[in-house]
């Protein structure tokens, strides 16, 4: 591979700022050139519930480093409201729409980290004020204006997502009288029924209503949303959030030929490369290889960006580093409940040819005489012949996520449930009991293996 002397990065958030930064590190007379369609770069967008819970809190917070930061300190030249429009990798070279019109910038390296975007049905009235996306900081700044500008009593949210969910806690916590709506009865979408049943019992604890099993068919109101119209009838809103999910942002790639995956995220191989020569992808528009599916899935995680695009800019400039994979870990907060996953569910592990088995417990947190203790439900599937850990669910009051990394670390080894049961986990009384949740729900599947 020659020698690059030019680096354009598309899309300027954690993939693409990741391997910006670890390009221009490595190579420091490399020009690197980002473009970025918005106003701002390098920002946590998992942070946007939390920070339109305070309405005092400007939306900048949420800003890492600045653009002009990474130009004065990184030596990066990042250029903000510039779309790119259509990639030629024959002549290596991209067209990009910014203040002076249209532009052909030629590149030795590329990077795509467009990311995902949105997705829901074709909803009537989705142009009304007052119904929102929230993907961007430019759409998170709208709805803090809104609640701020305008007497807001109820809200509706579409979706029982990580983002639909962190909402309703959010936008209760200010104030509004929420309703989640939702097709199935899963939630978040995916979990097994005993996480579920604990998720809706807080929402309903704290005053949210939910609903399954209604079809929204759009929105009503003169300019401005008054209801939600849907198949049982229409519900009174405000405010409507649209969380319905996201797909991956393939178009720049899909028009240039370069190979989209069976998951619908652009293909990569480990070392972050796409089929056309001298083109690297990473975050949420590109593959992430499943450790256990053994194939590339799309799972949009900003801690999975960030790694993919220090890969990709490392290798862009002669580096022989390589992705090892995701278990598709994740947690969230609902409330007081955390809940959280990781590895495979019952499907997703018979769809692979796994013959999985899943037990269930339900424990305290801490010691039986200490207080503060809080119930955790813990949920592990795992082979039947061969007791090999395979995934794991969990939801409770407090050491989710704590738990959850310890089955994370476990997945990861191919650990089976004995060699779980066996592990020598920390114990106080303000922290767990004698027998953490862990090993008790490990002590039971122990009895269902076969093996």
């Amino acid at each position: 591979m020659s020698d690059p002397k030019r680096m354009i990065v598309v899309g300027g958030v954690a993939a693409g700022m990741s391997a910006a930064s670890q390009a221009k590190r490595r190579k420091k007379d490399l020009e690197v050139i980002v473009f970025e369609r918005g106003p701002w770069v390098s920002y946590g967008a998992c942070g946007m519930p939390y920070n339109i819970q305070d309405p005092q809190r400007p939306i900048e917070d949420l800003v890492v480093i600045s653009a002009e930061s990474f130009r004065k300190e990184r030596g990066i030249d990042v250029r903000i409201h510039h779309a790119v429009k259509a990639v030629d990798v024959n002549k290596r070279s991209v067209t990009v729409s910014g203040k002076n019109g249209e532009e052909t910038h030629a590149y030795d390296r590329l990077v795509m980290a467009t990311g995902c975007r949105p997705v829901h049905p074709p909803f009537s009235g989705m142009e009304k004020d007052g119904v929102f996306l929230l993907h961007t900081l430019v759409q998170a700044e709208k709805i803090k204006t809104y609640l701020k500008d305008r007497p807001i009593r109820r809200a509706v949210v579409l979706g029982g997502g990580h983002i639909g969910l962190e909402m309703a806690d959010v936008l209760t916590e200010r104030g509004l009288s929420v309703t989640v709506i939702k097709r199935s009865e899963d939630v978040p979408s995916g979990y097994p029924k005993e996480i579920s049943k604990l998720v809706r019992s807080e929402l309903e604890r704290h005053g949210v209503e939910f609903r399954a099993g209604a079809r929204v068919l759009g929105f009503v109101g003169d300019g401005r949303v008054e209801a939600v119209h849907t198949d049982a009838g229409d519900l009174p809103a405000d405010l409507v959030l649209v969380a319905t999910g996201v797909t991956p942002e393939v178009g720049l790639a899909r028009d240039a030929g370069i190979r989209i995956g069976e998951s619908g995220a652009i293909a990569v191989d480990d070392r972050m490369r796409t089929s056309a020569p001298g083109v690297f992808a990473a975050g949420d528009c590109a593959d992430a290889y499943h450790i256990l599916l053994r194939r590339g899935v799309f799972i949009p995680r900003g801690t999975t960006a960030n790694k993919q695009g220090r890969i990709a800019g490392a290798n862009a400039v002669g580096a022989d580093e390589r992705f090892r994979g995701v278990m598709g870990t994740s947690v969230t907060k609902v409330f007081d409940l955390a809940v959280g996953h990781t590895g495979l569910m019952d499907s997703e592990a018979a769809g692979a040819g796994f013959d999985p088995v899943a037990v269930v417990i339900s424990a305290r947190t801490r010691a039986h005489a200490y207080p503060g203790s809080r119930d955790i439900c813990v949920r592990l599937v795992f082979e039947r012949r061969t007791g090999r850990i395979l995934g794991a669910q969990m939801a409770g009051g407090e050491g989710v996520a704590k738990r959850l990394d310890v089955l994370v670390a476990a997945l990861h080894a191919g650990w089976t449930v004995e060699d779980l049961a066996s592990l020598d986990l920390s114990y106080a009384p303000p922290f767990a009991p004698v027998w953490d949740p862990i090993l008790v729900c490990a002590n039971v599947a122990r009895k269902k293996v076969s093996g």
